[in-house]
């Protein structure tokens, strides 16, 4: 489908397999990971929009992390991608849905929220979210302009991390 903005928010899952001690996040300080999914929430309104930044996120490995979530991503599967191509910024609605939720919650604060005034923008649920439980969240509370003839959610699932395959394939179950 043709997008008539480059622009959008987007929601990148991610999953951790092994958890980890004293992840470095940058100047937000030094955490400890548990396995599970994590919802990062983010918007493209610079330069190159929506197709940079998310081409950005799909790289696991970056010299200098620039964002919070370069951190995570360098230690984390990418597991999907959701994105809307939308002229205004949907970051804290999509927050404060997700944040309503009662399987998700907040592990790190202050995690992606330095340009707004929500607690963070990285939420941690130990099970893979659901399609159905993402879509509810992120239209509870949405409004959408007058003008809008259509609204579109691009959704891209990654597949399984290579790392975690030659894990298994080292160590067999019996």
């Amino acid at each position: 489908m043709e997008h008539t903005t480059n622009k959008g928010t987007y929601l990148l899952i991610l999953h951790v397999a092994t958890p980890l001690q004293q992840l470095r996040v940058g100047r937000l300080g030094t955490f400890d990971v548990a396995t599970g999914y994590y919802v990062y929430v983010g918007s493209a309104f610079g330069a190159g929009g929506l197709p940079a930044r998310l081409a950005n996120h799909q790289q696991r490995h970056k010299a200098r992390p620039h964002w919070h979530i370069d951190y995570l991503r360098a230690v984390a599967h990418l597991y999907e991608i959701w994105a809307v191509f939308y002229p205004r910024p949907l970051e804290v609605e999509w927050c404060q849905s997700l944040r309503q939720l009662p399987n998700l919650h907040m592990p790190i604060t202050g995690f992606g929220a330095s340009d707004t005034r929500q607690p963070a923008h990285l939420f941690y649920l130990s099970v893979p979210p659901t399609p159905g439980l993402i879509c509810r969240a992120l239209l509870r509370d949405m409004y959408l302009a007058d003008s809008v003839d259509a609204f579109t959610i691009d959704i891209t699932r990654f597949p399984p991390d290579n790392t975690n395959l030659i894990e298994e394939l080292s160590n067999p179950s019996e």
